[in-house]
């Protein structure tokens, strides 16, 4: 996947069309069925969790999601948009699960549907989904954008990681409610910078604001940084953020809290 280009404005998005990429529309279900742009496929694994990130574990989640993808028409070969309704967590957790997988080309849509709309483009709210043939997509794992919770442990408050928990203050204090964790806290040594912190108006915000507030919180930027939460799908958001600051030694922890709490080998801190 190409470091910099994993973004689509709205106004290249016809031209991506154009030239054969594949629209996904990963938002909440029912979504879709009120307003979608003209040509999208509902696709979400958001449901799919990673409750283990060993090689095994990952072998069959990437197979899972291979499957998943080619049942809309996905290749190796077409470029993928995916959106969200602004630039979300869900559109971001598919194009990482791409990347991973091995696709050269997945994209997200900057600003989602809501910036689609603002700058004109059309919205349709037909609920006949296009049919298309199964394609079969290639699975070459790119392992450069992933981190096992096993790295995490071994790893974590070594001088050269940087661990981040990007979920919300209840979540990091051990607050919460989330009924499928077994444990609640976070993992010690990390880092807590919620999510949303790297985003501003639905968008990104600029490279020096991203930077800036790594070093904020005693981040190197350009180090190796772990991120997760609660599935990998805000951590992923992140993980572009990083990316769109021009940073590329980023990693994703998949299997995130959801793998970690499930794990009574592993450490927690509350």
């Amino acid at each position: 996947m190409d470091p910099i280009k994993f973004m689509v404005e709205p106004s290249e998005l016809a031209d991506e069309l154009k030239a054969g990429a594949v629209l996904i529309d990963a938002r909440e279900p029912g979504a879709y069925k009120r307003g979608h742009i003209p040509g999208a496929m509902p696709l979400s694994t958001y449901e799919t969790l990673v409750t283990d990130s060993s090689l095994e574990g990952m072998r069959a989640f990437s197979e899972a999601m291979a499957l998943r993808f080619s049942s809309v028409g996905v290749t190796n070969q077409q470029p993928v948009v995916v959106y969200d309704d602004d630039t979300g967590m869900r559109a971001a957790r598919e194009v990482w699960i791409l990347e991973y997988i091995g696709h050269r080309r997945p994209r997200m849509l900057h600003g989602g549907i809501k910036q689609w709309v603002a700058e004109g483009g059309p919205v349709v709210d037909d609920t006949d989904i296009p049919t298309v043939r199964p394609k079969k997509l290639r699975i070459e794992v790119n392992s450069g954008c992933f981190a096992s919770a096993d790295e995490v442990c071994r790893r974590a408050g070594a001088w050269n990681l940087g661990l981040i928990d990007v979920r919300n203050d209840l979540e990091w204090a051990g607050k919460d409610n989330t009924q499928c964790c077994a444990r609640h806290g976070h993992i010690p040594h990390a880092v807590h910078i919620e999510w949303t912190h790297f985003l501003e108006n639905g968008r990104f915000k600029s490279p020096a604001a991203i930077i800036e507030l790594l070093t904020k919180h005693g981040i190197n930027p350009n180090g190796d940084i772990v991120l997760y939460c609660h599935r990998g799908a805000r951590s992923a958001n992140t993980y572009y953020a990083l990316r769109h600051a021009g940073l590329l030694g980023a990693r994703n922890f998949m299997g995130s809290w959801h793998e970690w709490s499930a794990r009574t080998d592993l450490p927690i801190q509350t």
